[in-house]
C-alpha cells in the first residue's frame, strides 16, 4: 500500500505543473497513456492543439504480443528501423526507476527527470509501430500480390501504340519538354481538350460519388506536418515524399499535402460522433504534391509526377472490423464501376505486406493496362486503416453502451488524373484518323462530342534560348 501511495504522490507532483486537473491511476500502462499531457507540452504540434496519440499501451507492452508485433514490423519494408525490443527495454527501465526511487536508491528529483526522458523516448519509438496486418493478405513484396478479379480484356493490336506524350504533341494539346523555365523537371501542362478531359474526369467522379452518398469537401493543400504524420506519412528523412515549406519557424511546420486523405482526416481531429452519424463518407478533389523519384522510361512521363490532380474518397465507420471491411469493399466497388464504364481493362489486387504503408491494415490496388508501354500501372488504391489514424487524431464515436471508441478510417482513389488520362488517351487513339474517341460517360461533359482532334486554336509553345 505504501508503494501505491508513493507512486501516486510522485505522479501527482510530476503532473502538478502540467495540468490543473489530475485523476490518480494505479496501473502503469494507464499512467503512460495519461502522460500524454507532458509529451504534448514538448512536441512540435502544440500550436496545432493536437494531443499525443492514444496508443494501445496494453497491447504494445504485453510481452505475449512481442513476437506478433516484431513479425509485423519485419514484414513491412518501410518499418525495419522500429525496434520493439528497445520499446520493451524502455518500459522495464521506467519501472526500474520507480523501484529505485521507492527504495531510496535514487534521488526522487533526479529519478523523475530520467523517467520523463525515458517516457518521451518510449513514445517516439512506439508511435512508429505500423498498424496490425489483416491475417489473409499475402506476405512479401509486390510479386506476391493476389489477383482478386480481372475486368475486361487486354487490347490487342499489331500496330505499336503511341504514348500520351507523342499524341499530345501531335495534337498540340500537351507540353512536357522545356518546362524547366516554368517549373521543375517532370512538370507538364495540358491545353484545350486535354485540359477539358481532365475536368470531365473530375466531374464524372464527383457525380458517381454523390450518387453513392459521398459529401463533397473543398480542402486546403497546405497542412500542418502533425496532421500528415498522424495519417502515417513521414515528413522527414530519406523515405519521405513530402514537400516541406522551408521559411522560418512558422512555415517550417507546414507541408504540401500528398493526397486529400490528409486534410480530410485533419478536419475530423478531436471529433466525437454519434453512432447514427456513421458511416461518414467524404470526397475531395485536390492538387497532390509528392517528391518521388521518376520510375524510368518504362512507365511513361505522366506516370510519376511531382504535382497532379486527384479525386479522393475518405470514410469513417464504427470500430467493428466487419463494418469497416464492408466499407472497404464498397469503395472498391465504386472504383470498379467507374473504370469499367470508362472501358478500361484492369485487375484488382490484394496487396502484400511490403506494399502496405504505416497506417494500412489491408490495401487493394487497381492496375490498368497501359497500352503504349505495355504494363499494368496502378490507377487506384483503397486502404482500411482501422483505428491507426483515429488514435493519433482522436476521432471517436459513442457506442451503444455510451462509451467512446476510436473509429475506423478508410481511403480510396476515385480518379488519379494523369494516369487515367494516359490509359484513356493511349487506348482510344486512332493513328489513322489522328483522333481520340471520348468514352461515352464523358461525352456529355465534353460538349456531346465523340472525338478529340487537333485544334488550330491551341497556341503552339516553343522554348527560346536567350543569348547574353
Amino acid at each position: 500500500m505504501y508503494r501505491v501511495k508513493y507512486l501516486l504522490n510522485l505522479s501527482i507532483r510530476f503532473h502538478s505543473t502540467l495540468t490543473p486537473k489530475f485523476n490518480p491511476w494505479y496501473d502503469y500502462r494507464a499512467y503512460l497513456d495519461q502522460v500524454k499531457t507532458y509529451i504534448n507540452r514538448l512536441n512540435p504540434y502544440i500550436e496545432l492543439d493536437l494531443r499525443s496519440a492514444a496508443l494501445n499501451w496494453d497491447y504494445i507492452l504485453n510481452n505475449e504480443n512481442l513476437q506478433t508485433i516484431a513479425n509485423n514490423i519485419k514484414q513491412r519494408k518501410e518499418n525495419e528501423s522500429v525496434d520493439i525490443e528497445h520499446i520493451l527495454t524502455l518500459h522495464r527501465d521506467i519501472q526500474n526507476l520507480f523501484h529505485r526511487i521507492e527504495d531510496k536508491k535514487l534521488d526522487s528529483i533526479q529519478g523523475e527527470d530520467q523517467i520523463k526522458l525515458k517516457i518521451q523516448d518510449l513514445y517516439n519509438h512506439a508511435i512508429r509501430i505500423p498498424n496490425n496486418t489483416h491475417p489473409d493478405i499475402p506476405i512479401g513484396n509486390q510479386e506476391q500480390a493476389r489477383t482478386l478479379r480481372v475486368v475486361g480484356k487486354k487490347p490487342e493490336t499489331n500496330i505499336p501504340r503511341q504514348t500520351i506524350d507523342q499524341i499530345g504533341q501531335e495534337l498540340n494539346l500537351m507540353q512536357l519538354e522545356n518546362m524547366g523555365h516554368v517549373s521543375f523537371r517532370g512538370a507538364y501542362a495540358l491545353f484545350g481538350d486535354f485540359a477539358r478531359l481532365e475536368r470531365a474526369l473530375m466531374y464524372y467522379a464527383f457525380e458517381k460519388l454523390t450518387q453513392n452518398g459521398f459529401k463533397m469537401v473543398s480542402v486546403p493543400d497546405i497542412i500542418h506536418r502533425g496532421i500528415i504524420e498522424s495519417c502515417g506519412f513521414a515528413t522527414r528523412g530519406k523515405r519521405s515524399q513530402v514537400y516541406q515549406l522551408d521559411y522560418g519557424e512558422e512555415f517550417g511546420r507546414y507541408c504540401l499535402a500528398g493526397t486529400a486523405e490528409m486534410p480530410l482526416a485533419g478536419l475530423l481531429k478531436h471529433n466525437t460522433f454519434r453512432k447514427d452519424e456513421l458511416p461518414l463518407k467524404l470526397a475531395a478533389c485536390s492538387r497532390c504534391y509528392r517528391a518521388e523519384l521518376p520510375g524510368g522510361k518504362g512507365e511513361g512521363n505522366l506516370y510519376r509526377v511531382h504535382e497532379f490532380t486527384k479525386v479522393e474518397m475518405f470514410a469513417v465507420t464504427t470500430n467493428d472490423e466487419k463494418v469497416s471491411q464492408e466499407m472497404h469493399d464498397e469503395i472498391v466497388r465504386i472504383e470498379t464501376s467507374m473504370y469499367e464504364d470508362l472501358g478500361l481493362h484492369f485487375r484488382i489486387l490484394d496487396m502484400p505486406t511490403e506494399e502496405l504503408g504505416l497506417s494500412a491494415y489491408r490495401k487493394y490496388d487497381i492496375e490498368t493496362w497501359m497500352p503504349a508501354k505495355e504494363f499494368y500501372g496502378e490507377i487506384s488504391s483503397a486502404s482500411n486503416c482501422t483505428d491507426f489514424q483515429s488514435r493519433r487524431l482522436h476521432i471517436k464515436y459513442i457506442n451503444d453502451n455510451g462509451d467512446e471508441q476510436f473509429v475506423h478510417t478508410l481511403n480510396g482513389t476515385a480518379m488519379a488524373i494523369p494516369r487515367m488520362l494516359t490509359a484513356i488517351i493511349e487506348l482510344n487513339w486512332n493513328p489513322e484518323t489522328k483522333q481520340i474517341q471520348i468514352p461515352k460517360p464523358l461525352r456529355s461533359l465534353m460538349g456531346n462530342r465523340e472525338f478529340i482532334s487537333k485544334s488550330s486554336s491551341t497556341p503552339s509553345t516553343q522554348w527560346i534560348k536567350f543569348l547574353s
